[in-house]
Parts: structure tokens; sequence; C-alpha cells
């Protein structure tokens, strides 16, 4: 009785555990997941037809950036019990706070026109009129907000992250066509650094 006793319990502990465990790994996923959205999933597209596979050796320094940045981010917020703006407000000042508020007021506006943007567009491929995506995109914004009901729509979001798993077969269907290179060129890409043409419009992609 006691093994099993002691078996239930620890059974009892780990299921507390993940839970915990995937209640942080949840938005961590949907921040991961975020860049590929309408303006990302443009930008990746206008790259690749201009560079190839001539820029992948960026994300080895990527990465390790948006690691850290992310983690010293968490980090933060979990020493100081405290918002990032908030944090900024105190250690900064007033005016390097309102700065990074209406800074992020700005950048998030710029990404909700793309976002909107791209669901017309998307949407558009079924014959359904950009007006009326308008709207319910609007209408499932102000849902959100209003009902405060994060967690229903972060698991709603964590199903919509699922269907980012179709660029892996996506991209082996891309590489199977007969005009597409071999995978040998997409390695090379990882390990050899290749900065011919470089220009203000390569500058600003890198950026």
């Amino acid at each position: 009785m006691y093994w099993i006793s002691k078996s239930i319990h620890k059974l009892n502990r780990f299921r507390r555990q993940l839970i915990v465990f995937l209640s942080v790994l949840g938005p961590g996923i949907i921040v991961m997941i975020a860049d590929n959205d309408a303006g990302g999933i443009s930008t990746y597209a206008v790259t690749g037809s201009k560079y190839g596979f001539k820029l992948l050796w960026i994300f080895i320094l990527l990465i390790p950036m948006a690691y850290f940045v992310q983690e010293m981010t968490v980090r933060l917020g979990a020493v100081t019990k405290r918002g990032h703006a908030e944090a900024i407000f105190d250690g900064f000042g007033p005016f390097w706070g309102w700065f990074s508020i209406v800074d992020l007021a700005i950048t998030d506006w710029l990404t909700l026109v793309t976002e909107y943007i791209g669901m017309t567009a998307a949407m558009s491929l079924f014959g359904i009129p950009p007006w009326i995506t308008i709207i319910g995109v609007t209408l499932i914004l102000f849902a959100i907000v209003l009902t405060g009901k994060y967690w229903t729509f972060e698991r709603l979001t964590l199903f919509f992250c699922l269907f980012n798993f179709v660029y892996i077969p996506a991209a082996f269907w891309a590489m199977a066509t007969p005009t597409a290179p071999i995978w040998g060129e997409v390695f090379r890409g990882f390990y050899e650094p290749n900065l011919s043409g470089f220009n203000m419009d390569l500058i600003f992609i890198l950026l």
C-alpha cells in the first residue's frame, strides 16, 4: 500500500507541475509563432524571391538574440512583479516610460493594419468581400477585449498555432518541383554568408 500511495502522490505532483509548465508554455508558444503573421509571411516571400537562401545564416544570429531578449523580459516581470512599461517608468522616469508606450502603440497600430491587409487578401481567395472580413475580425477583437476571457482565446490561438506545421510539408512539396534548387543550396545558406549586392534595401531587410 505504501508504494501505491507513493506512486499516486508522485503522479498528482507531476500532474500539477505539468499544468503549471503548460500554463507558462502557452504564451511562450504564441510569442514564438507571432511573427508568422500576414506581414511576416509577406516579408519572407519577398525576401526569398529576391535573395533566395543567401540570408539564412542570419537565423544563426537571430535565434540567440530572440531567446535572450524574451528570457530577460520574462525575468524582469517575474522578479519585479511589474509590466514592462511600469518598470521603465520606475527605472528611467516618465519621459522614457511614455516614449515606450507611444512607441508600442504606434507599432501595434501599424502591425494591426498589416494584419487586416493580410486577412482581407487571404479571405478574398475564397470570394469573401473585404468589408465582411474587416467587420468580422473587428468583432472578434472587441470580443477578446471586452469579455476579458484571456484563457479561452489563448486556447483558440494555440489551436490555430498548430496550422504552422503546414509549412513543413509545404517546404518538401516546393523543393520537389522541377525548378526548385537542391537541398545543398539551402544548407549552404546557413553556413556561407553572402552579402553580394549590399545596399540599403538589404540593410532594411536585415533590420
